[in-house]
């Protein structure tokens, strides 16, 4: 039996003795108990924050507008759609930070960074966003990325060289394999004349590497050609 669960019984239970004994008024709270214990289902899609990864798309567009998530993508993939909502009530608190912008176009393009003019020598008040397109979720063009860019940033702050920087991730696997030979000495007095007795104890093996890459960003048709390094 469930104590606590909204049932019929439970309901029933917690009706005062004064109006147990009051036949009409019973046979209401009976009423309103059937009715109430028939909602369960309903109460439970009330749960909204606990279980946005499972909601049907249509509602996640429904919440999307009600919580004013404005970056948000009704043609978007779903598990972008989830992604901006889950983070819109963080993203809206920290509006106009650095973690502000990285949070939500990491919604997008996970492992997105944003780099401080002071990280890499640029000029002042002015910040690079690294867009990582390495597992992207959806594909958007640059005006959109720059009007997400321009919503979440501060106002003091600008976006160098009015530009973002492209990057994708590789993984290097290197695997190391070791074999040993087993031997026995000869004995001391046993032909060749001179016997020899030796191993190795013990060795070492040294990896060193390191990896690079190179930010670039890609020029625009129509604009002068220059030098493209």
């Amino acid at each position: 039996m469930n104590n606590y669960g909204i049932t019929r019984d439970n309901l029933l239970r917690t009706l005062p003795d004064v109006l147990k004994n009051d036949k009409k008024m019973c046979a209401l709270a009976t009423v309103i108990a059937d009715l109430l214990s028939g909602q369960v289902d309903e109460i439970r899609k009330l749960k909204i924050y606990s279980q946005i990864d499972s909601l049907p798309e249509p509602l996640l567009d429904i919440l999307a507008y009600d919580f004013k998530v404005d970056w948000y993508g009704y043609d978007y993939d779903i598990d972008a759609k989830r992604a901006q909502l889950k983070d819109s009530f963080n993203v809206h608190r920290h509006l106009g930070t650095r973690g502000a912008v990285e949070r939500a176009l990491s919604d997008i393009y996970p492992g997105t960074e944003v780099e401080e003019w002071f990280d890499y020598g640029g000029d002042p008040y002015h910040f690079r966003v690294l867009l990582d397109v390495t597992d992207q979720r959806v594909s958007i063009s640059r005006d959109e990325i720059i009007r997400a860019i321009e919503m979440f940033k501060s106002r003091r702050s600008h976006l160098q060289d009015n530009n973002v920087i492209y990057r994708s991730r590789v993984r290097i696997v290197i695997g190391v394999t070791t074999g040993y030979v087993v031997y026995g000495a000869r004995l001391c007095g046993t032909y060749p004349v001179r016997a020899t007795q030796g191993g190795i104890s013990a060795s070492d093996i040294n990896l060193d590497a390191s990896g690079g890459g190179t930010a670039y960003s890609a020029r625009f048709c129509g604009t002068p050609l220059g030098s493209l390094m």
